[in-house]
């Protein structure tokens, strides 16, 4: 008998058995130098139940094997098997069953999209042309199942926030021109302004993406008070200004992060570089291709870049950071003070791992989500006190002699000490939204 935590469990592949209606995981142990199989069984008689639904019990009673396996990837899996399980209905012997839950799922887009400059100065033809691209039905209305095709399949929004929209003007049962036009403002994908207690996700692609003539684009987010926002997808610049209590994540961004005026935000950013103005409070998980600027902020936290979304790996490449050269602690501080320090470093026992689960199929064939990936290695304490690294190119400090006043080390954790996780799924959500959710993780 080996014992192990769920920390020391790898999970290499996934397999189905149609016939005996099970999902088979194969699982390494490396510290033990184990490698073998679990089977977990699928109730197909459940059929009033999700697929989610069922791969969330899946996780409860499999916790060893799947605390942290993507929720939407096991859901695919149990959908084809429930497929599999469906009996045919009379007559239809011969024919080839529809799967459940398939539907067509419109392309991300590649261009510029036609919300790109959606206000609330907008022209009423401007939205009326995108109301028609949408698709209403023949009362004229929207359906959700449409401004879902198109808000988060085609723009790559989160599914919340699709979800949020359709609550607040569909009431009768659909969006009519009149109120469309009222929430258009919020179909701009680069600009999340004034929005509070809400689950916000760009997914990749959303914001432009490499190889294409959609570029990374701008994201600006402004006055967010309460809220999550998850950028799963490569930028050009970003601006975070005003926020409060938010939990924001950016993927590999090509250029500068600019933090101002914000409090009591935790970010996890991938960037060229990050620069901070007059904040508070703040907790930053981060990737650094140079030296982060920190100026007339205080209460601030650091370490290393530590979260997992479907294809960051691939952004991370494609943007030419390399995940053994991250610059997190090299922090330079504009207003740094003699006789103490504006930042400090986490201590492994305060660090939270952030994983984005998308509803994003991998392919026109609507198959398994892809699972969230991570090409930074873990956060250990040793990584914690490392001496930071250089980057060779000037961030300005030799314009005066600013004090540099360093944090002192987090102590030795207790010995197995492990980081906290936490799960986002793109979906709404009755949760805490924003800071307090991390009490819940």
């Amino acid at each position: 008998v080996i014992s192990c935590s769920p920390e020391e469990i790898k999970c290499l592949r996934y397999g189905v058995n149609l016939k005996r209606q099970k999902i088979v995981l194969e699982y390494s142990v490396p510290k033990q130098g184990l490698l073998a199989h679990h089977a977990m069984e699928v109730d197909t008689t459940l059929a009033e139940r999700e697929d989610n639904a069922i791969a969330e019990h899946l996780k409860r009673t499999h916790a060893l094997w799947l605390a942290g396996v993507c929720t939407a990837q096991l859901a695919g899996l149990v959908g084809r098997i429930r497929n599999a399980a469906s009996p045919l209905p009379p007559g239809a012997a011969g024919k080839t069953q529809e799967p459940r839950n398939e539907k067509p799922r419109r392309a991300r887009i590649q261009s510029i999209p036609p919300t790109a400059r959606a206000s609330k100065r907008s022209k009423p033809e401007d939205a009326r042309k995108v109301f028609d691209d949408i698709g209403p039905n023949a009362d004229g209305v929207l359906t959700l199942e449409s401004v879902q095709s198109y808000m988060c399949d085609y723009l790559g929004f989160g599914q919340a926030e699709a979800s949020v929209f359709f609550e607040q003007h569909g009431a009768a049962g659909g969006v009519p021109f009149a109120e469309f036009q009222k929430g258009y403002p919020a179909w701009n994908p680069f600009m999340l302004a004034q929005r509070h207690e809400e689950l916000l996700v760009r997914k990749p692609g959303s914001l432009g993406a490499s190889g294409q003539a959609f570029k990374p684009q701008q994201l600006n987010l402004d006055g967010l008070e309460d809220c999550e926002v998850y950028a799963c997808t490569p930028t050009a610049q970003v601006f975070a200004d005003f926020c409060k209590r938010c939990l924001v994540l950016v993927g590999p961004c090509e250029s500068a992060v600019f933090v101002r005026d914000c409090e009591d935000c935790v970010f996890w950013l991938a960037a060229q570089q990050l620069r901070t103005s007059n904040c508070h409070r703040c907790t930053f998980y981060l990737y650094s291709k140079t030296e982060p600027i920190i100026e007339m902020s205080s209460e601030l936290a650091f370490a290393p870049w530590c979260a997992s979304y479907p294809r960051c790996k691939t952004h991370f490449s494609e943007k030419g950071f390399d995940p053994n050269r991250n610059l997190w602690n090299a922090v330079f501080d504009f207003t740094g003070e003699a006789s103490h320090s504006h930042w400090r470093i986490l201590g492994l026992d305060e660090v939270v791992h952030l994983t984005v689960e998308l509803n994003e199929p991998q392919g026109p064939d609507n198959g398994t989500p892809l699972p969230p990936d991570n090409p930074v290695p873990e956060v250990t304490h040793a990584s914690l006190v490392a001496d930071p690294l250089a980057s060779g190119e000037s961030c300005g400090e030799g314009i005066a002699k600013i004090p540099q006043t360093k944090p002192q080390l987090p102590a030795l954790p207790p010995a197995g000490t492990i980081i906290r996780r936490r799960a986002v799924q793109d979906a709404r959500s009755k949760s805490p939204v924003g800071l307090r959710a991390l009490d819940v993780a």
